[in-house]
C-alpha cells in the first residue's frame, strides 16, 4: 500500500474510531492472548505492531518534524522570534498549515526543550531490543514467561502510537480534530501502564524474571504520560480564543499532575525509571519556559510571562520531587 493511498485514509474520524476500536478491544485481546495464544503467535504480533510503529514514525508531516526543521533553519530561535531571512516564508507560520502549531508554541506553559527528545532514541532502541530478544527466546527463559502478560497491551500501545503519528499533522489543526492527537497518546501512556502493571505483578510471584526486561516500555510509559499533557496544553493552546487565564490554569495543573503521577507511581510500583522520566521531562518544561516565544499580543505576553515564571519553578520543584522518589523507590 503506497504512503498516497495511506494519506487519503487518514482522516480525523477515521483515526478517532480505530483509537476507540483499539481500547475497546484490548480488553479481549489480552483475555485471549494470555491464556490460550502459543509463544509463536504472541513473538509474531509483537514484532508486527513495533515494525508498524517504526513505518509510521518514518512517515514525513508531523508538526514536531517541521518544528524540528525550523529550529535547523534558525527561523524559530525562541530568543530572536523574528529570525530568518525577511523574505524566507516559515512552514510554522503558513496559515493555511500549521500557524495554529506557533500559535501553541507560544502561548504553552508546558513546553520542554529539544534536549528532551533525545529521549526517544533509548526508546526504540530499548523496545528495538526487546522485541528481537523476544523473537528468539526459547519457551524456557523468563522474557518466553513475561509474554502472555504484556503482548495485548504492547501491541495496543504501538497502535496508538501510530495513531499519534497519523494525527499529529497540520490537517488535523482545527476545531475538536486537534484534541486526536492527544487521545492517542493518552491512548499510548495508557496500554503502557497495563504493560507495566502487567509485568511488575508477573514479576512479584516469579523473582526469576528481570526488571530490565520492563525498562524501555517503563521509559516510554513515563514519557507519555508527560507527552500527553504536552500535547493537550498544546491544543488548547493554539485556539487563539483560549485565554490566558485558562491556559494558565491547565499549564499549572499539568506540572502539579506530571508532579504527583511521578512521585505517586514511582513509590507505589518501585519504578525508579519511571520517576526519572517525568524528573527529565519536568526538568525540559522548566527549562522551555526560559525559552519560550513571546505571544503576539503584548497584553497576552504580559499575563502569560508571568505565569511562565511560576511554571518554571513548579516543574522544577516537580522534577527534584520524581528524582527524590525515583532514589527512594531504587534503595527500598
Amino acid at each position: 500500500m503506497s504512503l498516497r493511498v495511506i494519506s487519503h485514509l487518514n482522516s480525523p474520524p477515521v483515526v478517532a474510531i480505530a483509537g476507540v476500536a483499539t481500547i475497546a478491544g484490548l480488553p479481549f485481546l489480552d483475555a485471549a492472548l494470555s491464556s490460550s495464544a502459543s509463544l509463536s503467535v504472541l513473538k509474531a504480533l509483537n514484532v508486527a505492531a513495533f515494525a508498524t510503529n517504526v513505518v509510521a514514525v518514518s512517515v514525513p508531516g508531523r508538526l514536531d518534524g517541521q518544528q524540528d526543521t525550523e529550529m535547523r533553519k534558525g527561523s524559530l530561535n525562541p530568543t530572536k522570534p523574528n529570525a530568518g531571512k525577511p523574505n524566507e516564508e516559515s512552514a510554522l507560520l503558513d496559515e493555511s498549515s500549521s500557524s495554529a502549531y506557533f500559535l501553541n508554541r507560544s502561548r504553552t506553559l508546558v513546553n520542554p526543550s529539544g534536549w528532551a527528545f533525545a529521549i526517544w532514541g533509548p526508546i526504540y532502541l530499548g523496545e528495538a531490543a526487546f522485541v528481537a530478544a523476544q523473537l528468539f527466546a526459547s519457551d524456557a527463559t523468563s522474557i518466553a514467561t513475561l509474554l502472555p502478560a504484556v503482548t495485548a497491551p504492547f501491541v495496543a500501545a504501538n497502535l496508538f502510537q501510530s495513531l499519534w503519528c497519523a494525527s499529529f499533522r497540520p490537517s488535523y489543526g482545527v476545531g475538536w480534530k486537534k484534541y486526536v492527537s492527544v487521545a492517542m497518546l493518552a491512548g499510548t501512556a495508557y496500554s503502557l501502564s497495563s504493560v507495566h502493571a502487567g509485568g511488575c505483578a508477573l514479576m512479584a510471584a516469579n523473582s526469576t524474571i528481570p526488571s530490565y526486561l520492563l525498562l524501555p516500555m517503563t521509559v516510554h510509559f513515563g514519557w507519555t504520560t508527560a507527552a500527553t499533557l504536552v500535547n493537550l496544553n498544546g491544543s488548547l493552546s493554539a485556539d487563539d480564543s483560549t485565554s490566558p487565564t485558562t491556559l494558565t490554569a491547565m499549564g499549572h495543573s499539568s506540572a502539579l499532575l506530571a508532579t504527583a503521577l511521578g512521585a505517586g507511581l514511582t513509590i507505589a510500583q518501585s519504578a525508579p525509571a519511571y520517576g526519572l522520566t517525568l524528573a527529565w521531562a519536568l526538568a525540559a518544561c522548566a527549562d522551555g519556559m526560559t525559552k519560550r516565544i513571546p505571544a503576539r499580543s503584548s497584553v497576552e505576553e504580559e499575563s502569560l510571562s508571568k505565569a511562565a515564571n511560576v511554571q518554571r519553578k513548579l516543574c522544577l520543584a516537580g522534577s527534584t520531587l520524581c528524582a527524590a522518589a525515583a532514589a527512594y523507590a531504587a534503595v527500598i
